[in-house]
């Protein structure tokens, strides 16, 4: 027990004693464990939060049930159905159902006011949605409520009289209307097959905002709210009372089915639920929406998220404050084994040394793990958490004002042991150092570390063998044995943080390989330094050879950090710049318009790299139409020329381009003749061939599409597109590359392409005018690989099209490119909306609006971007802590160099200079290998994924990111280095003398 406390208090006083690298140690362990620490709380808080988001981003709504449309339907059926018998049924049937809420809901038109203060309006329509509500209904179960417009005030809006309404202020921002103000309001709908339109006057009698009233998305939707018994006035009593086309469905204790946690259990609770619900009221009539399982969705994109970044932190966290502690540790035990040695002479075993060391390196990440926790604590309550709802607020705006600190107990003792356990770890080399010393060696007084030879005794064992053959059993056995099972696993959290880890262990093999580069780019800097301080550059060039080893861990943190952080913001970068490459291959143009309900379609790979993700974070951009989960296309219902004229009568649309529906699809359009359509390419022998996908394109579709993204690798955009529009001998056709490549097909070839309709078989020649790699609209039909000949992409004219396919005049379209005017580019979504309201009866559609689309997908990465960046700047500043602990410990042991070189004649200033250009020297070089290291682990990543997505390869450098990291570095330094400097700059010659004689 004595011996235990003599350790304990020898490790206090020795680390009391070295006070500035005590404090600089501990320091940097809490920003490290902070870090880590923070990622865990934010985790926690929002992992609580999310199930209110739910609520908030449904609108409390956990079922909607609509009519469902469905082939060969009645034409007389409307999507407005009687809710009272459908209440009655599922009350009497089904279980854990709470409330239900009917809502009508349709679109209008209304004059735009000149402003609040005068009745006066001007020519502008703004379209408007009206939604009709049972006040007394909503009022009576709670379901939601008004609130002052920017205040969380309650509203006094308990009812509507007939032909009164409120209006959403963010609309009314718009339309400029005042309360008491009289608003005409030009509206209709669809009953049926008929197509009812009326013009009411309307008087406004609050302004509101809405808290779980509406889902979220309904605040950027032209919202006025009116009684429900006003639109039944209005369209008839006798027809619709009783009636609605929302039919909003409340869970019993909901809380009890949601846990972002458990996504799975989650999921199969509601549906097991909506499924009773659906097999009572009938599949073919009615469609029900869950859109809270929908947003609950996006939890797992948020697990992902927070493993990455989890992973990414911890063994950053880990590998810096590990690195830092050993150095620190290292240079503590060089400037005191004569002190250990003075220790076994007065009897001390070998064991109570390295005690020693290892309760020293415990109480440094004890305190510094401590006090990180502290931090972390309350930086996430009072700062982080109110950083994260801003830079969140564009793409999850209802966790806006509602995430809430929340921490558990095992993110704390996380925490700690991960502090604990690296600082132990990173303590034992050390240690284990200091025990093996020999005593004669270590209380030499003219001991010197740097020695040529020992003498060993021989091994019988060859551990270096050992240790190179185990490695290289693991990695083998890892990508045999582990690798299968977690793809088979299919749990996406531990892939992504499996494939993190896999990355940053590359990372960091590669830049211990790059330290390599690191003695070339020392000579580099210490040359370029010369043109500033000519005079110091033969004393600190030796300084920094002759301490090269002390500055070891230093080099090597500062590599790793700059590293990660260019590797990290490159990554970033390139994939924001793939998510708009993808996107604007996928769709092609501002607004797509696609046929819905082709079986099996092939025509937009959704799970493209770019398109994928910006589907799947920001809202899609789409605008589901039809809810027909049976793949099945109805021809009365598909796309037309005609639809097409109709478009460019809308506002804000400049040109409109068509593609008529492929062979594929009109197999399906064609199914009751039992025709079978299809298409081959192959050289003008025939001798190999392959089958295709032809794409009959119109003379607008190069002006509607997004051009920069065409990539001729033979041809150009000009003459290819002219030649294949012009009226020849012989037909004209563009292909992909991957055709060209698997058929070798070359431009101004002349091929056959073979037309089947069902029996009957055609042989046609075309000659190619266009080879191209990428094609906006098309990114599954047009790659660069022989892999993407399968169902490669031939476009030909509209008009051949026509004719080699023997389809009627009127064809049948597959999607629709529409090009708005620059000045409506800001209004798309409306435009969209105005598209489906006056079409939705006539056509199945899905509606793509690519701004939309772009902005979902980089929103994920500028939260992540962000994220990672604050990150890996406070590990830039742990690494700095580092620089200035090695710096302080070589001042202290070379006191006696500076009162010489004092002697010689430099100045107190000068001393200042030579030791600030000797950490500069040091950072910026280990920094430069990092940056080269990083950027080219990077570009390697980036053309890999490049290679598995098909997609142009455009290599990226976060010169912005390089810059802000290496001015941060070179400021901490200065001002570092002067405080460190301060006292032995100001010491007299002598007095250094006396401390070191």
């Amino acid at each position: 027990m004595s011996n235990i406390k003599l350790i304990f208090k020898y490790a206090f006083k020795d680390l009391l004693r070295q006070k500035v690298r005590t404090t600089i140690a501990i320091i940097g362990v809490m920003i490290s464990i902070a870090l880590l620490a923070l990622v865990l709380f934010l985790s926690d808080s929002i992992s609580v939060t999310f199930i209110d988001y739910l609520s908030i981003d449904a609108g409390g709504q956990d079922m909607i049930i609509n009519v469902r449309h469905y082939n060969n339907e009645p034409e007389n059926r409307s999507d407005y159905f009687e809710f009272t018998p459908l209440i009655g049924a599922i009350r009497e049937n089904v279980n854990y159902i709470e409330d239900f809420v009917p809502r009508m809901e349709l679109w209008g038109n209304v004059n735009v006011s000149l402003s609040k203060s005068t009745p006066e309006l001007t020519n502008s329509r703004e379209s408007v949605l009206l939604s009709g509500i049972n006040f007394t209904l909503e009022n009576s179960i709670g379901f939601g409520s008004f609130v002052k417009p920017n205040s969380n005030q309650l509203l006094d809006l308990n009812e509507l009289p007939l032909n009164h309404c409120a209006i959403y202020h963010e609309f009314n921002d718009i339309i400029n209307y005042a309360v008491n103000d009289t608003i005409e309001i030009r509206m209709g709908l669809w009953h049926g097959d008929q197509y009812l339109s009326r013009i009411q006057n309307f008087t406004v009698d609050e302004i509101f905002d809405f808290q779980l009233k509406w889902p979220i998305r309904y605040e950027n939707r032209p919202l006025i709210v009116v009684d429900i018994q006003t639109l039944y006035n209005v369209f008839g009593n006798s027809t619709f009372n009783g009636l609605c086309n929302d039919l909003i469905v409340t869970l019993n204790s909901a809380g009890n089915f949601y846990d972002a946690r458990d996504l799975d259990g989650s999921e199969n609770r509601v549906k097991d639920v909506a499924g009773e619900v659906q097999i009572l009221i009938g599949i073919n009539q009615y469609f029900i929406d869950l859109p809270k399982l929908d947003v609950l969705a996006f939890a797992e994109f948020l697990s992902v998220g927070i493993t990455i970044i989890f992973v990414f932190v911890s063994m950053i966290a880990m590998l810096i404050s590990g690195v830092l502690i050993n150095g620190i540790l290292k240079t503590s035990v060089e400037e005191r084994i004569r002190e250990f040695g003075i220790f076994r002479t007065l009897g001390s075993t070998k064991k109570y040394n390295l005690a020693i060391v290892l309760v020293q390196g415990f109480l440094l990440v004890n305190f510094g793990t401590i006090f990180g926790i502290i931090i972390a604590f309350l930086a996430t309550q009072n700062i982080i958490i109110p950083i994260a709802e801003i830079v969140i607020s564009d793409s999850i705006p209802g966790l806006v004002g509602n995430v809430t600190f929340s921490f558990t107990i095992f993110s704390i003792i996380i925490s700690y042991l991960i502090g604990i356990c690296v600082g132990l770890i990173v303590s034992i080399s050390p240690a284990v150092k200091v025990m093996k010393l020999q005593l004669i060696e270590s209380i030499h007084p003219y001991r010197h570390e740097d020695t040529l030879y020992h003498l060993q005794k021989r091994a019988s064992v060859n551990y270096k063998l050992i240790i190179i053959g185990v490695i290289l059993t693991v990695n083998a056995a890892f990508v045999l044995f582990i690798i299968p099972r977690i793809i088979i696993a299919m749990d996406l959290a531990l892939i992504s943080g499996t494939l993190i880890s896999l990355l940053i262990i590359f990372l960091i093999g590669t830049t211990l390989a790059g330290l390599g580069l690191m003695p070339l780019i020392l000579r580099i800097f210490i040359q370029i330094f010369k043109f500033f301080s000519r005079k110091l550059a033969p004393v600190y060039k030796i300084f920094i050879f002759r301490y090269a080893r002390r500055n070891q861990s230093t080099i090597l943190i500062f590599a790793f950090t700059f590293s990660f952080v260019i590797f990290t913001s490159g990554a970033f970068k390139f994939l924001s710049d793939q998510v708009v490459i993808g996107s604007n291959l996928n769709y092609g143009a501002d607004l797509v318009i696609e046929t819905e309900g082709w079986q099996d379609s092939e025509e937009i790979d959704e799970f493209g790299f770019g398109g994928g993700f910006g589907g799947g974070f920001g809202g899609g951009g789409g605008i589901e139409v039809t809810v027909d989960s049976e793949y099945s296309v109805d021809p009365s219902r598909i796309l037309t020329i005609d639809f097409e004229k109709e478009l460019l009568k809308v506002d804000g649309i400049e040109r409109v381009s068509s593609v008529i529906a492929s062979p594929y699809h009109l197999t399906q359009i064609y199914a009751d003749e039992e025709q079978e359509f299809s298409a081959e390419i192959g050289d003008y022998a025939g001798l190999t061939t392959q089958e295709i996908s032809l794409i009959g394109i119109d003379e607008e579709f190069p002006s509607t599409i997004k051009t920069e993204f065409i990539e001729f690798t033979q041809g150009n955009l000009e003459t290819s597109f002219d030649n294949l529009f012009k009226s020849q001998e012989i037909y004209t056709c563009i292909i992909s590359e991957g055709l060209s490549v698997s058929l070798d097909l070359q431009f101004n070839d002349l091929v056959s392409i073979t037309i089947f309709r069902g029996d009957e078989l055609q042989i046609y020649d075309f000659i190619i005018v266009g080879i191209v790699a990428t094609m906006p609209g098309f990114s599954s039909e047009f790659g660069r690989s022989s892999a993407s000949a399968i169902m490669g992409g031939v476009m030909i004219s509209k008009d051949i099209y026509m004719e080699i396919l023997d389809i009627p005049p009127i064809p049948y379209l597959d999607k629709i490119f529409i090009k708005l005017r620059s000045t409506s580019l800001s209004s798309s979504q409306a435009i969209a909306v105005q598209i489906e309201d006056a079409n939705r009866r006539l056509y199945d559609f899905n509606i793509i609006n690519l701004q939309q689309s772009v902005s979902g997908g980089l929103s994920m990465f500028s939260i992540l971007d962000t994220f990672f960046g604050m990150t890996l700047d406070a590990t830039i500043v742990i690494c700095l802590f580092g620089l200035l602990s090695s710096s302080y410990s070589t001042i202290i042991e070379r006191k006696k160099e500076i009162g010489i070189i004092r002697t010689l004649g430099l100045k107190g200033k000068e001393i200042n200079h030579l030791f600030t250009i000797e950490s500069l020297i040091i950072m910026l070089s280990s920094g430069t290998v990092g940056v080269i290291v990083g950027w080219t682990t990077g570009l390697l990543l980036a053309s890999s994924i490049n290679v598995l997505s098909d997609l142009p390869n455009l290599p990226t450098f976060p010169l912005a990111n390089m810059i802000i990291i290496f001015t941060i570095s070179i400021i901490f330094v200065l001002i570092g280095m002067r405080v460190l400097l301060r006292k032995i700059r100001k010491k007299k010659i002598v007095q250094i003398y006396r401390e070191t004689m």
